[in-house]
């Protein structure tokens, strides 16, 4: 499975300069090393030696059964707040699945995407700042399973695979509705992010200053965080990992 420039520019709708890898440790770190704010940068390939996850965990990344992918945007040209880019891009990855196989994702919160209860595409959001500390890229990265068919024992009950889709099709339909839906200058993306996850309605589990709540999972904030209601009482999360407790 080999990505090619060619086939990614001809379905491309935004000028993006393409950075395309046999296998690479990371696509966020190579993001990161080659610090570029000169416009739209893919960094993408079929390989991670050294995927990342959210709070430091790790991605699995086997060679030629995924796609892995950061895009690379100035702060100037889009959304830079990294929780509602996250949010935009598994719309973005939802929306480019489905456009192109029979699949229907679905959106844990904040950044994971399921299809038939199953995980199968992450993303770490990260910005990448001057020596002064001020924001001048933001990327995104995304790791999609496509035919991974085996998994390490750890995840291998909860993750799953897209199925047989064409990775270069994949990769451009994923950057033109990523840049289109950053570009916004509304929160119009928040009413779709809503209608694709599964956890509002649904019980949810969270650590918070050491203490484990269970809460209902009642709305989407405007900034992408989940609104849950645990005894008549509402609070708004912002970071951290939920699980859904099991439907009886």
């Amino acid at each position: 499975m080999l990505l090619q420039n060619e086939t990614i520019r001809a379905h491309l709708t935004s000028p993006v300069a393409l950075h395309l890898y046999d296998s690479i440790d990371s696509t966020n770190n190579e993001a990161k090393r080659q610090a570029l704010t000169d416009g739209a940068h893919l960094y993408a390939s079929t390989h991670q030696t050294a995927g990342r996850g959210r709070r430091g965990h790790d991605f699995y990344s086997p060679k030629d059964t995924g796609l892995y992918m950061t895009l690379s945007l100035p702060v100037d040209r889009v959304e830079a707040d990294i929780q509602k880019l996250t949010c935009i891009a598994a719309v973005a990855v939802c929306e480019a699945i489905t456009s192109l196989s029979p699949g229907k994702p679905l959106i844990k919160w904040v950044n994971d995407v399921y299809i038939d209860g199953k995980k199968v595409a992450g993303i770490l959001t990260e910005l990448l700042t001057d020596e002064h500390n001020r924001p001048t890229a933001a990327i995104v990265g995304i790791g999609l399973n496509l035919t991974t068919a085996h998994f390490p024992e750890a995840f291998a009950k909860t993750a799953g695979a897209i199925g047989d889709i064409e990775p270069n099709t994949l990769c451009a339909a994923i950057v033109n509705r990523l840049v289109a839906l950053s570009r916004r200058k509304d929160n119009s993306f928040i009413e779709i992010y809503k209608a694709l996850n599964f956890c509002l309605g649904r019980t949810v589990t969270y650590v918070k200053d050491g203490v484990t709540h269970s809460a209902k999972a009642v709305d989407i904030a405007d900034d992408g965080g989940l609104v849950v209601e645990e005894n008549s009482v509402c609070t708004t999360l912002n970071s951290g990992e939920i699980s859904i407790t099991p439907q009886r």
